[in-house]
């Protein structure tokens, strides 16, 4: 667990969409559109809760590869609320500490989920829900071109579990009709 965490968090999954995010975190708040050196985005974190891959922030060490992202102003009592929806910890990721660059060239510090290496797994794909909620959160942050259409070409399968694929599809509508300024509340 890191201490000494920054308010600011990057969002580059699904959790990249302002309402996704402000149910699980009513106090987010955008910051700005960053990109994070050195990382690629890729779905290949196991999750145990639902059998299906997750995204990743996944570190390349290349200069020239740039993961974009968004990133959020959280207020600390809402830290513990997403570290468990996230699965920090036995589900899967660790906190990380990184610099990203905004759109505007500033630097901000801030914190991240990234995949365990033992949670990295290669063949498993995304339900459909979830890459379309990281999809629909890349437009609407309007990420490049190149990220929203390698999202899209993501290879997924059906959730089995027809309850929770009725509860993402209402989800997924919702984001589609949601407004800023109409608070975090589905319309």
């Amino acid at each position: 667990m890191v201490s000494d965490r920054p308010c600011c968090y990057f969002a580059y999954g699904s959790n990249l969409h302002p309402l996704r995010l402000g149910l699980r975190t009513p106090t987010a708040e955008l910051v700005a559109v960053a990109e994070l050196p050195g990382h690629v985005l890729r779905f290949h974190k196991r999750s145990d809760a639902d059998g299906s891959a997750k995204a990743d922030a996944h570190g390349t060490g290349e200069p020239t590869h740039r993961l974009p992202g968004a990133v959020y102003r959280l207020d600390p009592a809402d830290f513990a609320a997403l570290d468990r929806v996230e699965g920090l910890g036995p589900g899967g990721y660790e906190l990380a500490l990184e610099t990203v660059e905004t759109t505007a060239g500033e630097a901000l510090e801030v914190f991240l989920y990234r995949a365990l290496p033992s949670h990295v797994v290669t063949g498993w794909r995304p339900f459909d829900w979830y890459r379309d909620l990281v999809l629909r959160g890349a437009e609407w942050h309007g990420l490049p071109a190149a990220h929203r259409e390698a999202v899209a070409a993501m290879p997924v399968r059906r959730d089995p579990d027809p309850e929770r694929r009725d509860h993402h599809d209402r989800l997924l509508r919702g984001l589609a009709a949601w407004q800023p300024g109409a608070g975090y509340a589905l319309p």
